[in-house]
């Protein structure tokens, strides 16, 4: 019997962080972003691209894993030297699989829980 795989999906706007972009100090930031993960957004010219993203991909993780278990803003998403997002919860890899685009106005990702 194959074990269950459960998926999530997000899809945001990236206009949505462009207000965050300009404050790195920003509450909210701070609240929704890991200090890893703003860093990693302001290393970049438009960071608002990169805070959608990886918010999408922290929504899909959440939900692919379990919302419960893994509350969204428990998971911090970091990328390989590859440029390759990886789940984190509590400092330890989560088993699922992440992707993450954008166009110039919205930011997707999806997530694939692992066996």
């Amino acid at each position: 019997m194959t074990q269950k795989r459960n998926i999530g999906f997000d899809l945001v706007e990236i206009s949505r962080f462009k207000k965050h972009a300009r404050a790195k100090e920003s509450a909210f930031l701070k609240k929704v972003f890991s200090a890893h993960e703003i860093d990693y957004c302001f290393a970049y010219k438009n960071p608002e691209t990169h805070l959608a993203g990886i918010f999408a991909a922290k929504e899909a993780a959440s939900k692919a894993l379990g919302t419960a278990k893994y509350p969204f803003v428990e998971i911090e998403i970091r990328h390989e030297k590859s440029g390759m997002p990886v789940a984190y919860k509590n400092g330890k890899r989560v088993n699922v699989s992440l992707s993450i685009s954008h166009t110039k106005n919205i930011a997707g990702a999806i997530a694939l829980q692992l066996p």
